[in-house]
């Protein structure tokens, strides 16, 4: 509103001025600012906001041509007419340029001048003014040509004059006034002081110049400061009647005229100077702007080049270097003159020529994609000592016009990564040939002490068995078979701990009733917690389902080693087994309680980690060899489960475990199968280098009422399979002059009575694993009765 105001009130005042001053010396307006004055207001604010300025303007000027005595029909024709070039001009100006207008950008100043400074002045004030000529006579050429000029030079003088100094601030904040630039405004102001203060010399024409000097100076802000200039002293010399205007033949009106077309042309040219200043110092700046910049980063990057461990090579399309980084001294030992204009691959080992080639022309006919992004090789030095290098060859293109220029490689010395690659290579083959080893010795481990192990357990069961045994007697056997039993349990953990870190455990699920096989454990350890006065419990038992799926023997393996620790270290209180299924997540969870005096936080980690226990005193007090948890933890997660333990210090200790355990419909056949026998009169070959071995299997399988042969090794169990009929063969795998696979190939390769007979593989050895095809089954040492007879009647009929 304010606007309206400042619109309303500039444009009655300025039409009452342009009026009424030239009036009293008798001569005709030769500017009008009111117009000028309106444009600039109306191109400073948004258009929804015309309509106030308008209407305010039309209002002050209908009072001013009122105040200066116009008639009422003149002044209600005149004055819309001014408004309505006010509206034009700025409608024009901003339907071209858009809502932001700058007048020290050339296009825009261009189209100001242009559009708002000649075109709509020209075709609205000639229509005002041959109205005016109508209604108050005169001449038509004459009243036409100063008025379109007025309205032009009121326009083109107060329209920038208003909109430079709104943005006086930025112009300034863009070039500021210089002592040259004040110097320059100073001596525009006295040339045209001189040259309109004298009627004798027609000097006008020194005043462009010095316009345009200010112009390309002060660039808009003093382009417009000096049209104002020029202008204001103009106008005011010529009416107070001096000026070389005077010196023109004619009217006063043909003067007036040529004043204001000397002050149009200089306007015209002027502004649009300053604009184009404004633009070319742009244009320098960002071009220094670009130039430094270019300079920035062209060091940046000879920085990063020259000082880069890698070498940096340019080289054209004929594989000539054009360019190469410093580092090649260091890596070739060839300064880099050295090596411009030769070809790298004159350095590069015979053997490898061709792939550097291949990789290089792959890159230049577009075939990258074939090829891998980088290639090792070999290369000489200048000194001649070999090193492996790594190139990474990449197409370089012209920035500007697109084509293939040549190639850059980054090339890297990797002597010292090969070194290091040779010797993992090297370790890697020392760690297999130490497994291999170690291996091997568990091997000769299992055989040479399972085997032994199993004529002592084996007869002392048998012993154990006679019914009229002293009680003495029994006890000392009971000790002999308890103690065999720790050893083999010992070997055992041994043993399967070798085999959980090799990977080569077997799990072999099958359904189980998981609360029967949880009372079993309990029942084993009933007397051992008797002894120490403990009680054992344990909850969920009867909820289990009796038909989850998972491998038994591992799961009594876990809980064994569990409950059996939990017994051992707690002195008193006692030990809860506890078990819940999850039929939707089909998860068995586990967990062993007990009261001992628990773990320190700081122990815990301890737990799970082999040959380790909390305290050595422990070992000493229970013995043990430091496997039973790590190898818990290798069966449970073996068997898609997590292991854990919950303790505090003096608070007991809480092992709980989780499987994955689905329920499987019951199998009604398994109960219903009979316990293993063996056919009467059943032949059995017996091959073992172990005497004993082949004494306790003969015990053994004549109880059942077979026959028994026997052979000392693989070459006497070939010939006696040869000789005789056989209804099963058992063989050992490990026996001096031919072992158990081969004599077995050898039987089964024969004509032989016995080559179709099963036989069974009968080893005290960790690696043999799974049978070879050759091998209907297995027994593993130290056997026991079940295991035996069950094998062999299993492959035989009924």
């Amino acid at each position: 509103m304010l606007v309206s105001l400042i619109a309303g009130l500039g444009f009655a005042v300025l039409a009452y001025l342009c009026v009424e001053i030239p009036r009293a010396y008798n001569q005709a307006t030769p500017i009008w600012l009111s117009n000028g004055f309106v444009v600039a207001c109306l191109l400073a604010v948004d258009t929804r906001r015309w309509i106030w300025i308008l209407g305010a303007s039309l209002i002050g000027g209908l009072v001013a041509g009122a105040h200066a005595g116009d008639s009422v029909l003149i002044n209600f024709v005149l004055t819309p007419s001014n408004i309505l070039q006010t509206w034009l001009c700025a409608w024009c100006t901003r339907r071209f340029l858009g809502p932001e207008i700058d007048l020290g950008r050339p296009k825009h100043m261009i189209a100001f001048v242009g559009l708002a400074g000649f075109a709509v002045p020209v075709v609205v004030g000639t229509l005002a003014s041959l109205y005016h000529t109508a209604t108050r006579g005169g001449d038509v050429w004459a009243n036409a040509t100063i008025w379109v000029l007025g309205d032009i030079l009121g326009v083109l003088i107060v329209t920038p004059c208003l909109l430079v100094l709104v943005k006086a601030k930025t112009y300034l904040a863009e070039r500021g006034l210089t002592r040259e630039g004040l110097l320059v405004l100073l001596g525009l102001l006295v040339v045209t002081a001189a040259v309109f203060a004298q009627n004798r010399y027609p000097l006008m024409f020194l005043v462009p110049p010095m316009m345009l000097l200010v112009a390309s100076r002060l660039e808009v802000l003093g382009g417009v400061i000096g049209a104002v200039l020029v202008a204001a002293i103009g106008v005011l010399f010529t009416m107070a009647g001096r000026g070389p205007i005077y010196l023109i033949d004619g009217t006063g009106t043909e003067q007036s005229i040529v004043l204001q077309a000397f002050l149009a042309v200089s306007i015209f040219v002027s502004l649009p100077v300053a604009a184009f200043q404004r633009q070319r110092r742009y244009i320098l700046d960002r071009m220094t702007q670009a130039s430094e910049a270019v300079a920035r980063s062209e060091a940046r990057y000879r920085l990063l080049t020259e000082n880069a461990l890698d070498v940096i090579v340019h080289s054209d399309l004929k594989g000539r270097v054009n360019y190469i980084s410093p580092s090649v001294l260091a890596v070739l030992g060839y300064a880099p003159e050295e090596l411009t204009g030769e070809r790298p691959v004159e350095f590069v080992h015979p053997d490898y020529v061709d792939a550097v080639m291949a990789i290089s022309r792959a890159q230049v006919n577009g075939q990258s994609d074939r090829f891998p992004d980088r290639i090792e090789y070999l290369a000489y030095r200048k000194d001649g000592a070999l090193i492996w290098l790594e190139s990474r060859p990449t197409l370089a293109m012209d920035p500007v016009s697109g084509e293939k220029i040549g190639l850059t490689d980054v090339v890297r010395d990797i002597t010292a990564r090969k070194v290091l690659e040779q010797e993992l290579r090297e370790a890697r083959a020392t760690a297999e040939a130490a497994a291999a080893a170690k291996g091997e010795f568990l091997a000769n481990m299992s055989h040479e002490l399972r085997t032994p192990l199993t004529a002592v357990i084996g007869f002392a069961n048998l012993v154990d068995d006679q019914p009229e045994l002293a009680a003495d007697t029994r006890r000392h056997v009971a000790r002999i078979v308890d103690g065999g039993r720790s050893l083999l349990a010992t070997i055992n953990d041994i043993l399967d701990f070798s085999k959980l870190d090799a990977g080569h455990m077997e799990i072999r699920p099958r359904q189980v009733d998981v609360g029967h096989l949880a009372r079993e454990i309990l029942d084993i350890f009933t007397l051992q917690a008797s002894a120490k006065g403990l009680t054992l419990a344990s909850q969920g038992l009867d909820d289990l389902p009796p038909n989850l799926w998972l491998d038994p023997e591992r799961l009594r393996q876990v809980l064994l080693n569990l409950v059996g620790n939990a017994v051992k270290f707690t002195e008193t209180g006692g030990v809860t087994l506890s078990l819940a299924h999850d039929p939707t997540s089909e998860r068995l969870a586990v967990s062993v309680i007990d009261t001992g005096q628990g773990i320190a936080e700081q122990d815990l980690k301890l737990l799970f980690m082999r040959f380790s226990q909390v305290d050595a005193s422990i070992r000493r007090q229970h013995g043990g060899t430091g496997l039973g948890l790590a190898i818990s933890k290798g069966l449970v997660e073996a068997m898609d489960g997590q292991i854990g333990v919950e303790s505090r210090l003096g608070e007991g200790a809480r092992f709980f475990f989780d499987l994955h355990a689905p329920i499987r419909p019951l199998d009604e056949a398994e109960d219903q199968t009979p316990p293993p026998n063996l056919p009467a009169g059943c032949r059995v070959l017996v091959v073992d280098d172990n005497a004993a071995n082949r004494e306790l299997v003969r015990t053994v399988l004549e109880a059942f009422n077979a026959q028994v042969s026997e052979a000392v090794d693989g070459e006497e169990g070939v010939i006696a399979a040869e000789a005789e009929q056989f209804d099963v063969i058992l063989m050992d795998l490990r026996m001096p002059r031919l072992d158990g696979a081969q004599a077995a190939d050898r039987i089964r390769a024969g004509q032989g009575p016995s080559a179709g007979a099963p036989i069974i593989a009968f080893s005290a050895d960790v690696s043999s694993g799974t049978p070879g095809a050759v091998f209907n089954g297995s027994v593993s040492k130290p056997m026991t009765v079940e295991s035996l007879i069950g094998a062999i009647s299993a492959l035989l009929p009924a």
